[in-house]
């Protein structure tokens, strides 16, 4: 039996309109036009003016987790988490009250690769909301004694990950070992050990111009290269530098007890901006992501190939970076029938996809791609994100065409190029019936 535990869902309840009258009919506009470039010191900008009330700013930099030197791993995490305190021109305090006075908001979020800071804010506030922002990303300080005050919330970022989340990072570890490998969380072990001497030095050769880019949604990229240019951002000479994401394969397991097993499978996957990215996108959806009405049947590859052993959840993923890829599914089933369950999963991700699942998945992604799009948050962050891959960026609308542009035989030559590549697999939770990658 599955279930939909690994499903996020991509639709929202709309409100009941409270009005007594019907509402006035829209009215149609052109579509809004993405504009990127890049400004004099090598800062990537980009612009999408669609009419929102609401603008939203990204700064994101190529300082994720894959940067990080091997003595200082969970850098990042810190890094995130100290956002908003105090910088040599405000403190932490005085930021957070002038942010609330302009009803602005900013949020710090990374992955592997980037690290952003996203501003959301009103339009008659921009300008003063900038301000804060700028504050906040070009004069960190890192005081020890707020790093000290910080400590209980990394260690609470630790107690409540998901086990699919450490399933899936520990997955990276595995198959990258460095540098894409390492992990978006700090170790406990690690917890207090990270120096603010160190945070500086950090910030010092990763958030730099050339390594920056800068997405608005709601405003033009007049504005975006405004936004880039005030940025007071160090030009260090030795600029931080990752090692090249090498794919190896591989296992990690971590015994956590429990009735359950949450397992991460991975193939060597695509980089961003290329056709086969996107063809294996198209197939993770086609793996499925449990049921797509509530309280249904899951009638995705994973769940027939799995079979009626009791309840599961199961959902295929793929993660493209700037050099490498990961493509693959992870698996949550009672500790009991693991075996049979992760067999079958690891077969499922390595055997061709039908034209049905492919026509299916498709219209599935093209879904999650226009639906995010209504959130002008992860609008900003993805278009940032496209221009720091490929120096370019697509709107969703754009992207969503080149989705239709994928054929079953460019997922099914993707997937056999995947195929090829060795196993990876992590495996957390109680393993006392879990197979060892090289008995798959």
């Amino acid at each position: 039996m599955a279930s939909n535990a690994l499903k996020n869902s991509i639709i929202r309840h709309a409100g009941a309109r409270g009005y007594a009258q019907a509402a006035q009919a829209a009215v149609r506009q052109q579509a809004a036009t993405l504009q990127f470039g890049t400004t004099q010191n090598n800062t990537f900008v980009a612009a999408l003016d669609n009419g929102s009330p609401v603008t939203r700013v990204t700064v994101a930099f190529k300082a994720g987790s894959r940067y990080e030197a091997p003595t200082e791993l969970g850098l990042t995490h810190v890094l995130r988490t100290a956002a908003g305190q105090s910088t040599g021109c405000a403190s932490g305090f005085i930021l957070a009250r002038k942010l609330a006075q302009h009803g602005a908001s900013v949020t710090c979020s990374g992955d592997r690769e980037f690290i952003y800071y996203t501003l959301e804010t009103t339009k008659e506030n921009l300008s003063p909301a900038l301000e804060c922002l700028n504050n906040l990303i070009s004069s960190q300080e890192f005081r020890p004694w707020e790093l000290s005050d910080n400590l209980p919330r990394l260690k609470y970022d630790i107690v409540a990950l998901a086990p699919q989340v450490r399933a899936v990072d520990l997955l990276h570890k595995a198959a990258f070992r460095r540098g894409l490998g390492n992990s978006l969380f700090i170790s406990p072990k690690k917890i207090g050990k990270i120096s603010s001497e160190s945070l500086q030095h950090y910030t010092a050769t990763a958030l730099t111009p050339a390594r920056c880019a800068v997405a608005v949604v709601g405003e033009n990229k007049e504005t975006a290269t405004m936004i880039a240019q005030a940025l007071k951002l160090s030009s260090s000479s030795s600029e931080a530098k990752g090692e090249a994401g090498k794919y190896f394969g591989g296992e990690l397991r971590k015994e956590t007890g429990g009735d359950l097993v949450h397992v991460a499978l991975g193939l060597q996957g695509a980089q961003a901006g290329t056709p086969q990215a996107l063809a294996l996108a198209v197939a993770a959806k086609a793996l499925g992501s449990g049921p797509v009405t509530k309280w249904g049947a899951d009638n995705s590859v994973l769940a027939k190939s799995i079979g009626n052993i009791g309840p599961f959840a199961a959902a295929g993923f793929n993660v493209a970076y700037s050099d490498n890829g990961l493509f693959g599914a992870v698996l949550s089933v009672p500790k009991d029938e693991a075996a049979q369950a992760i067999k079958a999963v690891a077969t499922a991700i390595r055997s061709p996809v039908s034209a049905d699942a492919v026509k299916a998945a498709k219209a599935q992604l093209k879904v999650q791609l226009l639906g995010e799009a209504d959130d002008g948050t992860n609008l900003a962050e993805a278009v940032a994100a496209q221009g720091l891959h490929t120096g370019a960026a697509r709107t969703p609308a754009e992207l969503a065409g080149a989705v239709d542009q994928v054929t079953a035989s460019d997922v099914s030559q993707a997937v056999a190029a995947a195929a090829k590549s060795p196993l990876a697999m992590a495996a957390v939770g109680n393993l006392a019936f879990t197979p060892y990658v090289d008995e798959l």
